[in-house]
C-alpha cells in the first residue's frame, strides 16, 4: 500500500511535475498532455507519489496549463499578466519552467485551453502555480509566489477561485 504524501511533497511533486514535463517535451518533442502524462507515470513509478497523487497533481498541472494557454490566445500577451504581478516575486524555478513550457508550446498550450472548453476555477485544497486567484464569491486576491496549496478565502472563507488576469484592474484595487 502506498503512503501518502505530505502537503511539502505535494507541492514538490507539482513542480517536480512541471519540470519533467519541460524535459519530456525537450528531448522527445512529445506533446503537452502526453509529457505532463509521461511525468504522472514516471512520478508513481519512482514511488514518489501515490497513483492517486500523481494523477491529481497531473489534473492541476493541466488546469494551469490550460488556463495559460487560454491566456495567451485571448490576450496576445505574455505571461506577466498571467501571473498578475512581478515575475521577479516568483519562485525563480518555477518561473523559469512555466515560462520555458510556454515559449516551447504557445500554439499548444492555446489548443490545449481550447479543448478544455471551460473557465478553470481553483479550489480550496488544490495545489496551483503561482499568481493571484481571485475569491468568486467576495472577490478578495490571494498572491501566490510559489507553488503552494489552497487556504479558503481569508476575507469570507469561502472555497472556489479564479485567476486574475488583468494586471491593471487588480493593482487598483
Amino acid at each position: 500500500m502506498d503512503k501518502k504524501s505530505t502537503p511539502s511533497q505535494m507541492d514538490k511533486g507539482y513542480a517536480r511535475m512541471l519540470e519533467r514535463t519541460h524535459e519530456i517535451m525537450s528531448k522527445s518533442g512529445e506533446r503537452l498532455e502526453a509529457a505532463v502524462e509521461q511525468a504522472r507515470d514516471t512520478a508513481h513509478e519512482l514511488g514518489e507519489l501515490t497513483r492517486d497523487e500523481a494523477e491529481l497533481l497531473a489534473q492541476y498541472v493541466k488546469r494551469d496549463l490550460r488556463d495559460m494557454g487560454d491566456h495567451l490566445r485571448d490576450e496576445n500577451d505574455d505571461l506577466r499578466a498571467w501571473f498578475h504581478m512581478d515575475t521577479e516575486l516568483i519562485e525563480s524555478s518555477i518561473r523559469d519552467l512555466l515560462f520555458s513550457v510556454a515559449d516551447q508550446t504557445s500554439l499548444q498550450l492555446a489548443e490545449f485551453a481550447r479543448a478544455a472548453n471551460q473557465p478553470a476555477t481553483w479550489h480550496t485544497g488544490e495545489i496551483t502555480a503561482p499568481g493571484v486567484l481571485e475569491c468568486t464569491q467576495c472577490g478578495h486576491l490571494m498572491h501566490f509566489t510559489q507553488v503552494g496549496r489552497i487556504p479558503p478565502c481569508a476575507q469570507c472563507h469561502h472555497t472556489e477561485f479564479r485567476r486574475r488576469r488583468d494586471l491593471g484592474q487588480a493593482r487598483s484595487k
